[in-house]
């Protein structure tokens, strides 16, 4: 897959500076990720990142991923930070440092759902023409009505998340992508939406 090559590229080979990394306010709640829809494959499976791109694959091994949201102030909506747990004192902790992200190419209409560790540093020195949009995620809290569940995650603007069956690079499974109105693929895909749930709150951050 040259799409998906040219991200894991991307991701792999710019040098980062210092990280984004908003430290949670108790009490925050800590979330995990589930599919809902999509077919057996798919639904009430939990996302996970066995390396960057997020989606659901084969390994039982690999921990559902976990987030806390914390405000950007310039959107007005939320970015989903990486939750690793705390680190000791003197104990970088550089997993913590992660966003979750949308990697690709907004004009083609397909972004990766990915794990960054800076993706403001992505956007900015990219030269393969990828985009990187990270500070508009909503936490929707709406009940479910036809068929749609409640609590799950979008990100502003139209379109909304798809699932794409991954390649051998990505350990087989699905990816998951938020596809504009604009897209065209000659893939397969199905739609799907993002249900978060709450884990734990996160009662003390301090170290």
């Amino acid at each position: 897959m040259k799409w998906q090559t040219l991200v894991f590229n991307l991701l792999s080979s710019i040098t980062l500076a210092a990280p984004v990394y908003v430290k949670p306010s108790a009490p925050s709640p800590v979330y995990t990720l589930r599919i809902s829809g999509g077919g057996p494959d798919l639904d009430t499976h939990y996302l996970s990142a066995p390396g960057s791109v997020i989606g659901v694959f084969p390994d039982t091994d690999n921990n559902p991923i976990k987030f806390y949201a914390a405000p950007n102030n310039d959107t007005g909506l939320v970015e989903l930070h990486n939750w690793a747990g705390i680190s000791s004192p003197g104990s970088p902790n550089t997993s913590k440092t992660k966003a979750i992200a949308l990697v690709g190419n907004a004009r083609t209409g397909l972004m990766d759902l990915t794990s960054v560790e800076d993706p403001a540093v992505i956007c900015g020195d990219s030269d393969d023409g990828l985009d990187c949009e990270w500070t508009s995620f909503t936490l929707d809290q709406d009940a479910p009505i036809e068929g749609k569940p409640a609590n799950t995650v979008s990100y502003a603007g139209p379109g909304g998340w798809v699932a794409f069956k991954s390649s051998k690079a990505e350990r087989g499974g699905w990816v998951v992508r938020w596809k504009y109105p604009q897209a065209t693929t000659t893939q397969d895909f199905v739609p799907v939406d993002l249900v978060y749930e709450p884990i734990f709150t996160i009662a003390d951050t301090a170290e």
